[in-house]
């Protein structure tokens, strides 16, 4: 973490160098126990049978015998890799489990002599590197939302933490006897971790990891075996949100950018009749001028009743006479006369003078000259009459049947209307469609995954009180300062210019008093 856990240690030639590692016989065994942070550790378990016990104490006194058969680790202790940019050696190893020992997770005790401790925790195949805070955090373990440096915690969980297994060393007289209260809050890729007892309240702060990146820190063959959604672990579905919404964002500014450069200017627009008579005639157009290379839009419009038109439109440069076809169809039966209205794109065409070419095809060629019914005689003279009065004289000749007018010929008018450079949105709407598909999706996807992981959180209404002392000591007191002593100088391992400052995890003391036992809950 950028921020020490102490105030600044003094410079690096003040300090005293960190101790080598040192071994002794188990007062138990007599098998071969190495310490690695000399000085700092309270407690560590014999790697022949297992026996905890307390470095702390001159006489080597046994915490804890035998406490089970020893346990493969993923990293073996004493295995060092690079986090964070610091080098951390492995000094300890704890399996832990919530109250009904159903969930498990492992704690990888992490220690460096300029930068102090760190829990590397894994659970469910996930991973958290975890430092502790030394500063106050007000209604930690609380169930409310938290604040803490800037960052805004969500409550997640509260229950027990239980101690299963321990090896190695630890700056606390550690046993499987150890249960604390915890309590999770998250605001991703962070985590805020609460630990406490009757006697102390210890706040961690840890952030998530890649299963890639701890194994190639350690230079292991680590699987990446995650099982749902870490309770930490950064949404992967977010980009399936943030993604569209950029793209749609950028669609959406050159579509208004193609707006403002594509006027859509209307350069002809010339009215037509066509009637029954015009079987297989062309029409043609006024001559008119594309200036500059863009699509063209043909827009044709006409008043329709009981009837349908075709027409097969030739764009013609009348310089060197390409053509550029389209066809457009219209009809309507519905009541009434209605205009009817179609349009077609042609894709961009270089600037000159172009005419329209139009054959038509349209219901009406099948519709004859009709004429007006034969008129009765009867209907003649009284037409007669009221055109001549009754003073009049009747006509010496009366046809019995008088033959009326003929009709024009049917007809329909329609018009065709030339726009040069027209914006194009179905491109546009294509691409909001894709977008919005793409976003649905992961929206879906980041939704379900948040759902899976809220679940795993609440509260453990069950889980009784813990009260009193612990039978191994008592909680890990708050991070203080921490020297790094030596018995016969420094360990050229970790000599470094660069780790001049100790943000110790924890406090270390070889007094009996300050004996202590902790992990970050996760």
């Amino acid at each position: 973490m950028d921020e020490p856990l102490t105030p600044p240690a003094p410079p690096l030639s003040a300090q005293r160098p960190p101790g080598r590692p040192r071994t002794f016989a188990c007062p138990n065994c007599g098998g071969s126990v190495t310490l690695r942070a000399v000085g700092q550790s309270i407690s560590a378990t014999c790697s022949q049978c297992s026996s905890l016990i307390d470095v702390a104490d001159e006489n080597l006194r046994i915490i804890q015998k035998a406490q089970a058969a020893l346990e493969p680790s993923e990293i073996p202790i004493g295995a060092r890799g690079r986090l964070q940019d610091v080098e951390w050696e492995v000094v300890g190893y704890m399996r832990r489990s919530d109250r009904t020992g159903y969930y498990e997770w492992i704690e990888y005790l992490l220690y460096n002599p300029y930068r102090g401790y760190r829990f590397l925790v894994r659970e469910a195949g996930h991973w958290t590197l975890v430092r502790m805070l030394t500063r106050d955090v007000p209604a930690a373990g609380s169930t409310i939302d938290l604040t803490v440096e800037g960052r805004r915690y969500a409550f997640f969980s509260k229950g027990q933490a239980l101690t299963k297994y321990v090896a190695g060393e630890f700056y606390w007289r550690a046993s499987t006897a150890d249960v604390t209260e915890t309590a999770d809050y998250i605001a991703s890729p962070h985590r805020l971790m609460v630990e406490s007892n009757a006697e102390e309240i210890i706040v961690s702060e840890g952030v998530y990891l890649e299963p890639s990146l701890v194994a190639q820190a350690f230079k292991l063959p680590l699987a990446d075996e995650r099982h749902g959604p870490g309770v930490n672990q950064p949404n992967p579905h977010k980009r399936w949100l943030r993604v569209p919404l950029a793209a749609l964002g950028l669609a959406t500014l050159l579509q208004f950018g193609s707006l403002a450069l594509s006027p859509g200017r209307q350069v002809a627009s010339q009215t037509f009749t066509l009637t029954s008579a015009d079987k297989g005639k062309t029409f043609a157009s006024e001559p008119f001028r594309l200036d500059g290379r863009g699509n063209v839009e043909f827009e044709t419009s006409a008043e329709l009743k009981d009837d349908w038109l075709e027409l097969d439109v030739a764009l013609v440069n009348v310089e060197t006479n390409r053509s550029y076809h389209a066809s457009q169809g219209l009809e309507n039966y519905r009541s009434g006369r209605v205009t009817e209205r179609t349009s077609e794109l042609l894709s961009p065409v270089p600037a000159g003078t172009y005419k329209l070419l139009i054959d038509t095809n349209a219901g009406l060629f099948t519709k004859a000259a009709e004429t007006v019914p034969m008129v009765a005689r009867e209907d003649y003279l009284q037409t007669w009459l009221r055109n001549n009065g009754q003073g009049g004289s009747f006509p010496s000749s009366q046809p019995a049947i008088a033959p009326a007018p003929a009709n024009p010929l049917p007809s329909e008018k329609f018009t065709v209307t030339v726009r040069h450079d027209v914006p194009i949105w179905s491109n546009y709407l294509g691409a909001v469609g894709l977008l919005a598909l793409g976003a649905g999706f992961g929206f879906f996807r980041d939704r379900r995954f948040e759902q899976s992981r809220w679940e795993q959180g609440g509260i453990d209404e069950e889980a009784p009180s813990v009260s009193g002392n612990l039978a191994a000591g008592g909680f890990v007191a708050a991070a203080g300062s921490s020297s790094s002593n030596s018995d016969s100088g420094t360990d050229n391992w970790w000599s470094s210019s660069s780790d001049d400052d100790d943000d110790s995890g924890g406090s270390s003391s070889s007094d009996d008093s300050s004996s202590s036992s902790s992990s970050e809950d996760t």
